[in-house]
């Protein structure tokens, strides 16, 4: 665009309300960072581990897993009553739900194989962070196109 040109008013206003569901989507994945967090160290600690059993790969497995479905089903909840609000109606649904957790499946998968590339190329300490940006890009734009669309 020219220095005279402006962002038309109904794409401005498109654009503004997307960069609040971009937000709103990235706190509500912040929180849900810490809880699968939370819960996959609390439940290392305080069960695997009093069992003897926080150096089996199959219970760090489990643990891990548990925290990222709670965290996962967190976020569906909070983003279908928050963030997309207008599109959902903020029903909760099992065909949404599992849309939901497919997507996030989808943006897990692309986060683990970034990490994977990038740790070969990169410093661990920016390997760790640039799939979480990739991963982020992909989630909300799975959410906001085959969850979320608004056309169902």
């Amino acid at each position: 665009m020219n220095d005279g040109q402006q962002i038309p008013p109904p794409l401005a206003a498109r654009l503004a309300s997307e960069g609040r569901k971009m937000l709103s989507f990235g706190l509500i994945g912040a929180v849900n960072g810490v809880v699968n967090y939370a819960i996959t160290v609390g439940v290392t600690l305080l069960a695997l581990a009093p069992l003897a059993l926080s150096t089996n790969d199959v219970a760090l497995g489990a643990a891990k897993a548990l925290g990222w479905m709670v965290a996962v089903s967190n976020s569906y909840l909070f983003n279908t009553l928050f963030t997309f609000a207008a599109e959902s109606g903020r029903r909760l649904s099992w065909p949404t739900y599992g849309r939901f957790v497919a997507s996030g499946t989808v943006g897990l998968t692309i986060e683990v194989l970034s990490f994977l590339f990038a740790v070969r190329y990169l410093p661990l300490s920016l390997a760790a962070i640039v799939p979480i940006g990739l991963a982020f890009v992909a989630n909300f734009a799975m959410a906001r196109i085959f969850v979320f669309s608004g056309g169902r």
